[in-house]
């Protein structure tokens, strides 16, 4: 077995959810230790796991087939702990304003951003580190690259 921490900017394009996964193939959610030559992947801090889609058995393929798409889309703890945002600002009940930005997905209890959409948003290339502050905490604009993205949140980058 391959275990890969993913970077905190890593698109999840190559992976599906294991809880998702084991669910619909009615296995263990433990089953993938025991295969040969699995690849999984898990963001820093966390403990969901990741499968490689190339790497799942081929008796499960009908299972992987059903599985959510996760292309674009990162775990939103590791989207919070790239940008510096707060968790709470992904709760709708919190009426946030960088929330209506975002495209969120819940699978098995598991939020997901799609950073890829959020990117395009920006108009950033996908390398670019970027993160979430008060306007008002940046340095004057020549100093420090950023973009307004509400009335009290800038986006800066490098």
């Amino acid at each position: 077995m391959k275990s890969i921490i993913l970077p905190p900017n890593e698109f999840l394009d190559h992976y599906v959810l294991n809880a998702e996964f084991c669910r619909l193939a009615s296995i263990s959610k433990n089953a993938y230790k025991f295969w040969k030559k699995v690849e999984i992947g898990r963001y820093q801090g966390t403990r969901t796991i990741f499968l490689h889609k190339n790497t799942i058995l081929t008796r499960h393929q009908g299972a992987l087939e059903k599985c959510t798409d996760l292309s674009g889309f990162v775990l939103a703890s590791a989207f919070c702990s790239f940008t510096g945002l707060s968790p709470s600002h992904l709760v709708e009940k919190n009426n946030s304003a960088i929330y209506k930005l975002l495209e969120l997905k819940e699978i098995a209890g598991i939020k997901f951003v799609h950073l890829r959409k959020f990117y395009d948003f920006l108009g950033l290339e996908y390398h670019q580190h970027i993160y979430i502050e008060k306007c008002h905490f940046f340095s004057p604009t020549p100093l420090e690259r950023r973009i307004k993205i509400t009335s009290s949140l800038c986006v800066g980058y490098y």
